[in-house]
This record gives structure tokens, C-alpha cells and sequence, in this order.
């Protein structure tokens, strides 16, 4: 079952590159570990640990790994009835957001404290994306 809200890890090697994607879902990319590069069309991003990086709803994009790297996604399906940021946005995460994830990880995600966790990371991608 596809839930409103949805958490993933990923982690990538050396040099490690995806292919350009296009997500339905809105995504918070949180790099916990390395540095990796967002490609978007010729834009190229660059991100280290603790920053975050908001892609929209259908926004094509791939990931190139410069070094080992842990990224953790929160992604946000047109279901959340809350309104996203509407354009891709960089900024510092907040020291909370790392917190709520490695709980997530420790939890059934389809459980109603997991719902309430990601409610509170909706929050806080209200907060970090509005105060930037």
C-alpha cells in the first residue's frame, strides 16, 4: 500500500550515478553521509551532509555520487492534503529532521506513531522551506 508519506535510505558508492527520473511524488532529499550532485536538465547542485534539497511533484532529475554516500528521501505523494512548495529549494537542515528520520527507521512505517513522525516532518518542510 502506497501511504501519503514515505521514507527511504539510499545509499550510493564512489562515482556512483542514477538515471534521469521523473517522480510523481514530491521529494526531501537529506544527505546524511558524502557528497552528491543533483543534475537538473544542465543545472548541477551540489550537496554535503545536513543540507536538504526540495524537489516538486514531477521534476526530472539524477543523482551523481562524488563520494560513499547515505541519502535519506521523504516523499510526498498529491494525496497530502497540505500545500508542498511548489519550486526546488536548498537550504540547511534543521538538527530535528535527522532525528524523526532514524526513528522512522526503527518503526513500522504504516504504524500511527510513523504517522504522526511524518506529519511532524511535513512540518518541518513547511518551516524549512518557508523560512529560506
Amino acid at each position: 500500500m502506497s501511504l501519503p508519506i514515505e521514507y527511504t535510505r539510499l545509499n550510493f558508492s564512489t562515482a556512483e550515478k542514477t538515471k534521469r527520473q521523473r517522480q510523481c511524488k514530491a521529494q526531501l532529499l537529506v544527505v546524511r553521509n558524502g557528497e552528491i550532485n543533483i543534475r537538473l536538465g544542465k543545472t548541477l547542485i551540489s550537496l554535503t551532509p545536513s543540507q536538504i534539497l526540495w524537489l516538486p511533484h514531477d521534476c526530472l532529475y539524477a543523482i551523481e555520487s562524488t563520494t560513499g554516500s547515505q541519502i535519506d528521501v521523504l516523499s510526498f505523494s498529491a494525496r497530502v492534503t497540505a500545500t508542498l512548495p511548489t519550486t526546488l529549494q536548498q537550504c540547511t537542515s534543521s538538527p530535528l529532521l535527522p532525528t524523526l528520520i532514524d526513528e522512522l527507521i526503527t518503526i513500522d512505517k504504516a504504524s500511527i506513531p510513523a504517522q504522526h513522525l511524518f506529519q511532524v516532518c511535513l512540518d518541518q518542510v513547511h518551516k524549512l522551506t518557508t523560512d529560506n
